[in-house]
């Protein structure tokens, strides 16, 4: 079943990438992950704006590698935040311990962060698509 997730995650991260990704508009300045309950996990995200104008919506995705470029998973970045230009934005999740219990193991400088911005709607009303 692991196998099957991560052959999925590969092949998904990828087509990510294939169809379009901005992957220096956002970047994760700080993380951590604690234990919610016994079988999830509570996960924080830093994230810092580097876009030209204030955010209103987006759609993104931030990812979790491992030292040697293994993925441990991808979450979510809210559909709804919004960040002011040059500002960051805190992202607060709880997910399966199944996918994300590996944050729980590993040392914080063992574990590489990316973004993914697919889209974008700027306060001004413009709209990017990546």
């Amino acid at each position: 079943m692991l196998r099957l997730f991560l052959i999925l995650f590969v092949f998904a991260a990828s087509e990510a990438k294939a169809t379009g990704c901005n992957e220096t508009m956002l970047s994760i300045t700080d993380w951590s992950a604690r234990r919610a309950d016994t079988s999830n996990v509570e996960i924080s995200l830093r994230v810092q704006s580097h876009a030209t104008k204030q955010i209103r919506m987006m759609r993104g995705l931030a990812y979790f590698y491992d030292a040697l470029d293994q993925p441990i998973g991808a979450l979510p970045i809210g559909t709804d935040a919004i960040i002011p230009l040059g500002s960051e934005y805190l992202e607060h999740r709880v997910w399966s311990d199944h996918k994300f219990g590996r944050l729980l193991k590993l040392r914080k400088q063992d574990v590489k962060t990316a973004t993914c911005v697919k889209a974008v709607l700027y306060e001004d009303g413009s709209e990017e698509s990546f």
